[in-house]
């Protein structure tokens, strides 16, 4: 679609990106609302204007399984929830986010979130695999991490998981011959946001395990994530 989105209320405007902000999606998603007809705009030259109130009434609708949150937004619901520091946040983004999360269920932001990596399904040799866990830049979470942060489920035989950046896996394949072949016993999950502070850190933040968790196939274990996140999101409310 041709030219520009942007927001205007009582004379206030701003651009395609900042109502993609608002709405927690990214700015294609904007144009496919106007498109659609689901989000009122007007042209003004070759910028589509769009009504501050109307971006922020959309942004109030309850998240559903169809819809997913961009990754910038997913990551910093995920951070705030774990009680981490959402540094790539304006603080109003901030309160806004968060007036937003006390209005989700775990299955919604569960279904939400599911953008927030690429995941890869690997084969690393069993002598390897501690090497692998050990590295400072691959982070564990899921089943790897579920002790760690109090899940109520236990799978001593199940596939690693970690995170790390698109750069520190392809060093890992590398180094450790990981594969694509055989079957699968780790699962690496690359993040579409790059501002995320991954190096050192024992495991992933609690939102973020939970997520994974409750994505398992597995009947206990996407309770144990889904429990996880209720609690999380709980805490919001008090």
């Amino acid at each position: 679609m041709a030219g520009r989105a942007g927001t205007e209320s009582s004379g206030r405007s701003a651009g395609g990106p900042q109502a993609a902000e608002r709405l927690g999606v990214e700015p294609e998603q904007v144009r496919r609302l106007i498109r659609a007809g689901q989000l009122a705009a007007r042209r003004v030259g070759r910028t589509l204007v769009l009504d501050e109130d109307a971006v922020e009434g959309r942004a109030r609708l309850p998240i559903t399984a169809g819809r997913a949150l961009a990754p910038r937004t997913v990551w910093a619901a995920l951070w705030q929830l774990s009680g981490e520091d959402v540094d790539w946040l304006l603080p109003a983004d901030r309160s806004r986010l968060l007036t937003r999360l006390r209005g989700y269920d775990a299955e919604r932001l569960v279904a939400a979130s599911r953008d927030r990596a690429d995941r890869h399904e690997l084969r690393v040799l069993p002598a390897y695999r501690d090497r692998l866990l050990a590295t400072a830049d691959a982070v564990p979470s899921g089943l790897t991490a579920a002790a760690a942060v109090g899940a109520d489920v236990v799978a001593a035989e199940a596939a690693a998981e970690v995170y790390c950046t698109a750069g520190t896996l392809d060093a890992l394949r590398r180094e450790l011959g990981l594969s694509e072949r055989g079957n699968a016993n780790l699962v690496v999950r690359v993040p579409r946001y790059e501002r995320l502070g991954l190096t050192g850190r024992a495991h992933m933040p609690a939102a973020v395990v939970a997520v994974d968790l409750a994505e398992s196939p597995d009947v206990r274990t996407r309770r144990a994530g889904l429990d996880l996140l209720a609690a999380a999101l709980g805490d919001l409310t008090r």
